[in-house]
């Protein structure tokens, strides 16, 4: 493998030189894979996204079965190698990403001070986030993107990977990441490590079949999951619970974290959402808003990495995470983007550009079209339904919403507001609750009765089956 550009690996314009053998049965994702060039399969290898483009340079393929002569650019996850050997240039944005900015902090009661040395782990669908604690207090943080996004953006894709064989893949996958992390921060004196993530994350962490949840009634294989000792060898690793199918460890630990009280709303905003509403008695659901705001799917988003418009103003200057050229807008900034333009008029209330355009550009190479914006509008629309259809169900409107995960760690709320995502409704940011619930479990080991006892006190509702849910939908996307 060579560099013909001479540059470093990760720039922009990096092309990676590679010769492939035929293997049958395999796809040029997969050859490509197998020597270890991991490209961004946010689709899960099913040839929708587009982002696995990379360029036939000698040889030749077979897409979906047509024959590519040289040259050409091709979706790697749906090309064949036609000929004995090919030779293809992958470009640095067909690659998955190995870092970007990971969400690690909360805003919750504080750790116990315990003398022991343990590490937290948050298993999330696109990014891993690790601590080590003592005293109660964090002595470093460690991050990276779950290699499992090559097996799909989101939990469907996953699941459908696992029953198509890929379990043991993915689970070898966010282990071997895992493993990075705790090397990162330093295993030496290191007395136990706790890990909470969604149902199905947790699943594959342990090598359980996760399909049962991808169909109805949705039930998960496991809720309470063992102790184990061969993550690192001698040192147990505890489990924050789940509640159901489609809501997990981090809300588990989020509800336990910020001990909601009657009328208050936790909402956990990340690949996914999910909702938990205190009343007399705690009413959760999962809104299905999808990775949008994670990028998925968009042309002009990218993931909160160098490079990547973390924050977009009303004159149209941005800022930028890391140094060099933008690269593209990360969830934040999209969120800004159509909150500046809303208010400038030159957005309608259904998403369309005033006056007509085809795109609107940011820079010179970054232009957001309208189909962008649908998508993020269509993933503000379930988590606004979502707010909407739970209070509604429940008989009145939170007086406080605490918001978690990564995604809303970075929101600015009056831009949340201004686009019809979020109520006007007092909201507090509390980061990352579910690295916080694992933290306190790795520094008492006694918390995890109080968990266990915590997930059969929500009851589910899921959102199909209330009517309301489709009305407030539709509301959902347009503008106020």
């Amino acid at each position: 493998m060579q560099d013909p550009t001479g540059r470093a690996p990760g720039s922009a314009h990096t092309y990676m030189k590679v010769t492939v053998t035929r293997q049958q049965g395999l796809t040029l994702a997969q050859q490509l894979e197998a020597t270890g060039v991991a490209l961004d399969l946010r689709c899960g290898g099913q040839g929708t996204c587009g982002r696995c483009r990379v360029r036939l340079i000698e040889g030749a393929l077979l897409l979906d079965g047509r024959p590519v002569a040289a040259q050409a650019d091709v979706p790697a996850c749906r090309a064949r190698l036609g000929s004995g050997t090919a030779i293809v240039d992958v470009p640095a944005a067909a690659l998955a990403p190995a870092n970007g900015r990971i969400a690690a902090g909360w805003q919750c009661v504080p750790l116990p001070r315990t003398p022991e040395t343990v590490i937290a782990v948050d298993i999330g669908t696109t990014t891993l986030a690790a601590v080590k604690v003592r005293q109660g207090e964090v002595l470093a943080i460690a991050g990276c993107y779950n290699p499992q996004s090559r097996f799909g953006d989101n939990v469907i894709t996953r699941i459908m990977n696992a029953a198509d064989g890929g379990l043991a893949r993915m689970q070898a996958a966010v282990l071997d990441a895992t493993r990075g992390l705790l090397e990162t921060l330093g295993l030496e004196g290191v007395q136990r490590i706790a890990i909470a993530g969604n149902t199905v994350m947790t699943c594959l962490f342990h090598g359980v079949d996760p399909t049962p949840i991808g169909a109805l009634p949705f039930t998960p294989p496991l809720r309470v999951f063992p102790e184990r000792r061969d993550l690192v060898e001698g040192i147990p690793l505890l489990t924050v619970p789940c509640i159901s199918g489609y809501v997990g460890g981090d809300l588990t630990a989020g509800l336990a974290e910020t001990g909601l009280r009657p009328g208050e709303m936790l909402i956990d905003i990340g690949t996914n959402c999910e909702i938990i509403l205190a009343t007399d008695r705690e009413t959760v659901c999962a809104a299905a808003a999808g990775p949008a705001f994670e990028g998925a799917g968009l042309s002009c988003v990218c993931r909160a990495g160098d490079g990547a418009i973390d924050h977009f103003l009303d004159d149209g200057a941005f800022t930028l995470i890391g140094d060099g050229e933008p690269a593209g807008l990360c969830g934040s900034a999209f969120i800004d983007f159509i909150a500046t333009r809303r208010r400038a008029g030159r957005i309608s209330t259904v998403g369309r550009y005033q006056p007509a355009a085809a795109f609107c550009s940011v820079t010179d190479k970054i232009k957001v079209h309208e189909r962008d914006i649908e998508q993020i509008l269509k993933a503000k629309a379930a988590v606004w339904a979502g707010i909407r259809t739970i209070e509604e169900h429940c008989g009145g409107p939170a007086r406080k919403i605490f918001l978690a995960g990564g995604f809303a760690q970075y929101l600015d709320l009056a831009n949340g507001r201004a686009i019809g995502m979020l109520p006007g409704r007092p909201c507090e940011i509390v980061g990352n609750t579910s690295l916080a619930g694992a933290a306190r479990l790795a520094c008492d080991p006694a918390h995890g009765a109080r968990l266990a006892a915590l997930i059969n006190t929500p009851r589910e509702i899921p959102l199909n089956t209330l009517p309301a849910f489709q009305d407030n939908f539709i509301d959902g996307l347009l503008l106020p």
